[in-house]
């Protein structure tokens, strides 16, 4: 039975993540201190204690990874194929062997700070709305300088939009007129995944340029592509690609299935993805892995 890992994004993330792997498995441990040493704030305490600072994206990003390397070191659980939503996407490189753990959490720390410092962005979640009419919507209201997107397709009857503020609200004011049952908008820092991260992309990729990206053991299903890559150069130009590009998370769930995953291992905080799986393809047997109890739960089936 092949077994899909899936590595959750911004939003999964609450205070005292990960303390309890710290605690009781050696092997998360060391993996969350050599991560914890490899970044210059205190990691360890914005996860393990009450800290405003893990909302913030340049926190909130290094924590989510953390989180989901030392489930799969608690665990030793391995994958036939990988799949992370968003900032996912990069502990997802370090278990498919693209990435070493410590170009991992240097990546994962510079992406977090200059996705951080975009402004005058928003997000919105939408609920009940055809894609389709909400493509037409986003077109309707955007023009050369100011646009609003889809960003995350996270399943058939959720879609999250992002773009200047003012559109996004003008979005959330026009979309119940085209269907949609709920428009919510979302606590973030700034635009993910639309054309206001064009500066944050460039940076990225001025750092990311001199790092070894290796071909990976596994497949990995990628954000922009929607389907499993296995080519190093073209895994790095879509990491850097979707910090502008839409989470086509649906089609790569539905990629998977048709690779053959029967199984779905959810790991870091949360169960975020494991509920939209359930919403894309109920035939997949879907799991998390958020604590230590889960972690042992599993490991005993």
């Amino acid at each position: 039975m092949k077994r899909l890992i899936l590595f959750p994004g911004q939003g999964a993330q609450y205070s005292g993540m990960a303390k309890d792997i710290y605690e009781s498995s050696s092997e998360g441990r060391t993996v969350l201190d050599e991560i914890f040493m490899n970044v210059d704030f205190d990691l360890k305490s914005i996860m393990f204690e009450e800290d405003t600072r893990l909302n913030q994206t340049e926190y909130t990003q290094p924590a989510l990874f953390a989180h989901s390397m030392a489930v799969l070191a608690a665990t030793g659980i391995k994958g036939d194929m990988v799949l992370g939503h968003s900032l996912g996407e990069l502990p997802a490189l370090v278990h498919a062997g693209v990435l070493n753990i410590q170009d991992g959490i240097r990546i994962v720390a510079k992406r977090g700070a200059l996705m951080s410092k975009s402004e005058g962005g928003g997000m919105a979640a939408v609920i009940g709305m055809e894609l389709a009419d909400l493509e037409e919507l986003c077109d309707e209201l955007s023009t050369d300088g100011r646009r609003v997107q889809p960003a995350n397709l996270n399943a058939p009857d959720q879609t999250v939009v992002s773009g200047d503020a003012s559109l996004v609200e003008e979005f959330a004011a026009k979309a119940k007129e085209r269907g949609a049952r709920r428009v919510m908008p979302l606590n973030v820092s700034g635009a993910f995944h639309s054309h206001l991260m064009e500066d944050a992309k460039k940076e990225f990729s001025e750092f990311v340029s001199d790092i070894e990206f290796s071909a990976p053991v596994i497949p990995v299903i990628q954000n922009v592509s929607a389907k499993p890559e296995t080519d190093p150069d073209v895994i790095k130009a879509q990491l850097i690609e979707q910090m502008t590009s839409p989470v086509r998370f649906t089609e790569c769930v539905q990629a998977a299935v048709s690779e053959g995953a029967e199984e779905a291992v959810e790991v870091g905080p949360k169960k975020v993805l494991s509920g939209l799986m359930r919403k894309i393809d109920r035939s997949v047997n879907t799991v998390n892995i958020d604590t230590m109890e889960q972690a042992k739960e599993f490991l005993n089936e």
